[in-house]
C-alpha cells in the first residue's frame, strides 16, 4: 500500500499490509521528523535488516528530488528481500493498534461505568 494524506495512512495501517507513506511536505522539513517517529515505533519490533530497508524505501519515496537512478529500484529490491518479514510487522502492528479497543466501546465502557 503507497498512501498518502493522515486518514489513507491510518487506513493502511489497520490493513495489516506492509506500507509506503508519501508524506505531506510541511515547513523546515517537519514531515520527515513525523515520519521517522512514526518508523521508530512500527520498526522496533524488526530485525536491523528489515527494518532499515524500509526506512530507506519511506525516504527514498519522500526524497525532495527525485533518487539517483536505480536508488529507487535498489530500495523496492531492499524492501521485498523482507517481504514475509514485513507482512508479519504489519499484521502485528495493526493487532497492536487494536489492543485499546475502538472509541466508541471504550466511552460507553467509560460511561457505564461512571453511572
Amino acid at each position: 500500500n503507497f498512501v498518502r494524506g493522515e486518514d489513507s495512512f491510518v487506513r493502511a495501517q489497520w490493513a495489516a499490509r506492509p506500507l509506503v507513506w508519501h508524506i505531506y511536505p510541511q515547513d523546515e522539513r517537519a514531515h520527515l521528523t513525523k515520519l521517522d517517529a512514526f518508523l521508530d515505533l512500527y520498526c522496533a519490533g524488526l530485525d536491523a535488516g528489515p527494518a532499515e530497508a524500509l526506512r530507506k524505501l519511506w525516504h527514498a519515496w519522500n526524497a525532495e528530488q527525485a533518487p539517483a537512478p536505480g536508488h529507487m529500484r535498489a530500495a523496492w529490491d531492499a524492501v521485498a528481500a523482507h517481504g514475509a518479514r514485513l507482512r508479519l510487522n504489519a499484521r502485528t502492528w495493526a493487532a497492536h493498534l487494536a489492543l485499546p479497543g475502538d472509541l466508541a466501546g471504550n466511552l460507553a465502557r467509560f460511561c457505564e461505568k461512571r453511572l
